[in-house]
């Protein structure tokens, strides 16, 4: 695996900061590349400490590890080791200002990136001609945003963004955020590594244009200063802290794992915490966001975290096809369905009676019409009527009923 490899580091414009509490620092240790970034709170000297106190422990932990030992554990345990001496350095429990600092590592070991952090200092990784955010802010903002009390565009300029919810120092311990997975690393990934003094002031998109260009036509210490500077000219309410990872050569690596990247089409999300156009208050602890009331590790709906808008937009799409299917098929069938058959002719027995009765009496009675008889004999006359009638009535007598 080859690096290239920067960082710089800035006070600011805020003359009330004048002391830089950030601190910055790499390793090559026995599990990887290690870059760690913190930002320290409690005032000129307590923060600065604080910062330096963090970044030395982690380091020398990381750096201890059994060469066997997972990245991933060897970053948890070096941050939780820090917790507790910035918690130690701030003296008795009951200190109302106590010292503590922010912490964002990430280590490169084999073909992959393992991120860990506490606060509000991240992680990106740019691949490609996308950004991606690999950390996330433990900060009030942050929560009302899972909560959904906030847009992302409504967190911008929020009057908590400086709040945050975790930190090194605040108690004994402390519960450090690692990726459910690491992160496959690729020839041209470039890692960026910065305190709030820079993502307040820069968004997303703007940390992607800026370190692209000057990676590609110059180098990344060049885009470290100007990612510095961008943020300066943007106010620079807060000390600024940058390094930049440029990976040209990612190695073999010792397993597959999926990609930890959004999806095509996905621009880059938006920043979250105050503009600091007008400056900003310094950095405080502040109990976690719950709209509820619920105790500490519950969460104010199921699951661990909301789920995105765009599925429950493919749920919605699915419902409505499901309806069209139904209702296109009930219309087909009613257009196909046969016509019922006439109902049956029924023919009573009276009326064929009556047809029969009358068809023998028409018979006698157009006779005589056809060919009258001579005058000549009144007794054969009457004789010869006398027939039809009679066997007239003897054929509707032997019909049988039906």
């Amino acid at each position: 695996m080859q690096l290239e490899y920067a960082e710089a580091t800035d006070p600011g414009l805020d003359p009330h900061k004048r002391v830089n509490e950030d601190a910055c620092g790499s390793a090559e240790t026995p599990v990887g590349k290690l870059f760690v970034v913190c930002d320290g709170m409690g005032g000129h000297a307590g923060g600065k400490q604080a910062s330096d106190i963090a970044l030395r422990t982690i380091i020398e932990m990381v750096s201890s590890s059994m060469p066997n030992t997972e990245p991933v554990q060897a970053l948890r345990m070096a941050i939780e080791m820090a917790a507790r001496k910035v918690y130690e350095f701030g003296g008795p429990a009951d200190n109302p200002q106590r010292p503590g600092s922010t912490c964002v590592a990430v280590l490169l070991n084999k073909g992959y990136a393992e991120v860990a952090h506490v606060g509000d200092s991240r992680a990106y990784a740019i691949r490609g001609k996308q950004i991606i955010r690999l950390t996330r802010d433990h900060s009030m903002v942050q929560d009302m945003i899972d909560a959904g009390a906030l847009t992302e565009q409504q967190a911008i300029g929020h009057p908590d963004g400086n709040k945050i919810t975790r930190a090194l120092g605040m108690t004994p311990s402390v519960e450090v955020e690692t990726r459910d997975e690491p992160y496959e690393l690729f020839d041209g990934d470039v890692f960026i590594l910065a305190t709030d003094g820079l993502t307040d002031l820069a968004r997303n998109e703007d940390i992607l244009k800026t370190t692209s260009a000057y990676v590609k036509s110059s180098n990344v210490q060049t885009a470290c200063n100007e990612l510095v500077a961008l943020a300066n000219r943007r106010g620079g309410h807060d000390n600024i802290t940058v390094q930049v990872v440029r990976v040209m050569r990612a190695g073999p690596k010792l397993a597959q794992t999926r990609m930890q990247e959004p999806s095509l089409g996905a621009g880059p999300t938006m920043m979250q915490g105050p503009s600091g156009y007008g400056g900003a208050p310094p950095t405080v602890m502040e109990e976690p966001y719950n709209p509820a009331g619920l105790d500490a590790g519950q969460r104010p709906f199921p699951g661990a975290q909301p789920e995105p808008h765009s599925s429950k937009l493919v749920y919605v799409i699915l419902g409505m096809l499901v309806v069209v299917s139904a209702l296109v098929g009930v219309l087909v069938w009613a257009l196909t369905k046969p016509p019922p058959p006439p109902p049956p002719t029924v023919e009573t027995a009276d009326t064929a009676d009556e047809e029969e009765e009358e068809a023998p009496s028409a018979k006698a009675t157009a006779k005589p019409s056809a060919k009258p008889k001579p005058k000549a004999s009144a007794s054969a006359s009457a004789s010869s009527s006398a027939k039809p009638k009679a066997s007239a009535s003897a054929s509707a007598s032997a019909k049988p009923r039906r």
